[in-house]
């Protein structure tokens, strides 16, 4: 009797043991295909939650971890539990309303959605071409995001396209270094960057749907790889020169921004050959989709005067930012078939007065002759005076019957410069004015919301 009272408390601990043990392997770990197989990525949770992607059932990311911090409560990704999990698959045609390459492309996805306890959520889209993923946060009022964690862990020969700079104060105009993962040390780079994987895969890393938020760069670990980082929001700005303003003292957070929302969409774009790389449509397909009439966008060719620093030869003028020369440019775009001419820096009071035009340019003049010509005009704007007077200015720029502005200098991308990205394009479009962003942070997708934005 003795001995099977032994054999069914064996008994009852090994169904115990065996109806708990997967359960919680299976709610806690998870893999995602793309649609054909290929791509798949791995997530292990356990004190943290891990991640890797395997192209071919090969690594292209090593096993890395992934968490957001917000100021005043635990941190997300550490710890973490499972409440809920769902998986769907989305095959779609994205219609782009200003055409470029294509007006229309393919989104085909699955997508896995986990939802964390404490309000937030881990949203993971993997494609034939990469993989990104987003945290999202149900969290009433406002929540300051004190940091943001990715590792992205490579092997120690693959090949690093790294664009490396010395802040995050940047025209993103960097030289490319090629270099081992192993040697980056802790050298920091802007976005995107390119990786030449040992397997022969090649792996671009950028984000998409950036709002509200700062932007992400990347920083060597030491042998492991690269790490995100972020620039702190300004909690000090100092003018250094007529152009250039630059934070002189940071915040102790990233973003300070509403509970309820999704975050920027962290990409993996991945390539077995590199043309491939050319096609890849990811920051596209990730970002936020425009709920506005943009049929009056435009795209086309334009003139620039600063290449030819507005030297003219075999003319009976002297040339110059005056109306005669302007007025040559206007004829030689309608000869060609050039939609759009620039006045670069030059024909206004540039730090001063926006409206205020070089007094040997007669603008209203030449606008008429351009619109005469069928060619439009394109205004370069500094970002400082225009960020203290947008609406008159833009506002005036409409009633002239200028097509755009080139925005210029703003070097940066923490959360106050991104949302006067925002600013600019939604005034813009308002106004039915085209943007083009120079002295600028990569493309993440904003054109997608705001298709006037056409850079």
């Amino acid at each position: 009797m003795e001995t099977s009272r032994i054999g069914l408390l064996g008994l009852a601990v090994f169904l115990l043991a065996t109806a708990l043990i997967p359960q919680s392997i299976s709610a806690q770990d998870h893999v995602v295909r793309s649609p054909d197989g290929r791509v798949e990525v791995r997530l292990r949770f356990a004190d943290r939650i891990f991640y890797s992607i395997h192209y071919d059932q090969k690594a292209v990311v090593n096993e890395s971890t992934l968490s957001l911090m917000l100021s005043g409560i635990p941190e997300i990704g550490a710890d973490p539990k499972v409440v809920a999990s769902k998986e769907r698959k989305v095959d779609q045609i994205v219609t782009n309303p200003v055409p470029e390459k294509r007006r229309l492309s393919k989104d085909v996805f699955i997508e896995l959605r986990l939802n964390l306890k404490g309000n937030s959520a881990l949203v993971w889209r993997v494609y034939n071409n990469g993989a990104a993923y987003r945290w999202e946060t149900d969290l009433p009022g406002r929540v300051k995001v004190s940091d943001e964690s990715l590792e992205i862990n490579l092997n120690p020969s693959d090949v690093v396209y790294f664009p490396e700079e010395d802040g995050f104060y940047s025209h993103n105009e960097r030289k490319y270094l090629k270099i081992k993962s192993a040697e980056l040390g802790e050298k920091l780079a802007s976005l995107a960057a390119l990786v030449a994987t040992e397997s022969g895969v090649k792996l671009w890393i950028s984000e998409a749907d950036l709002y509200d938020y700062a932007g992400m760069w990347l920083k060597g670990t030491n042998g492991k790889g690269v790490k995100a980082v972020f620039p702190h929001y300004p909690a000090k700005e100092e003018k250094t020169s007529d152009r250039d303003v630059k934070v002189a003292e940071r915040a102790a957070f990233i973003a300070d921004t509403i509970g309820r929302r999704n975050f920027p969409w962290r990409i993996f774009g991945l390539a077995a050959r590199d043309a491939d790389l050319l096609d890849n449509q990811l920051v596209f397909l990730l970002s936020e989709d425009t709920k506005e009439d943009f049929s009056w966008v435009s795209p086309g060719k334009v003139a620039w005067d600063w290449w030819n620093a507005n030297n003219i030869y075999g003319v009976d003028f002297s040339s110059g930012i005056n109306t005669a020369t302007y007025k040559y440019f206007v004829d030689f775009a309608a000869k060609y078939g050039l939609e759009y001419i620039i006045l670069d820096e030059g024909w206004s009071r540039t730090t001063e007065d926006l409206l205020a035009p070089n007094p040997q340019l007669n603008l209203p003049e030449l606008l008429a002759y351009a619109k005469s010509k069928k060619v439009g005009i394109i205004l370069w704007a500094l970002w400082t005076p225009l960020d203290r007077d947008m609406e008159k200015i833009l506002d005036t720029y409409q009633k002239w019957g200028v097509k755009g502005i080139k925005v210029d200098f703003m070097q940066r991308d923490d959360q106050k410069m991104v949302n006067f990205y925002e600013r600019t394009a939604r005034e813009a479009a308002k106004r039915r004015l085209l943007v083009d962003f120079h002295g600028a942070f990569k493309p993440t997708g904003m054109k997608r919301k705001y298709p006037n934005v056409l850079t």
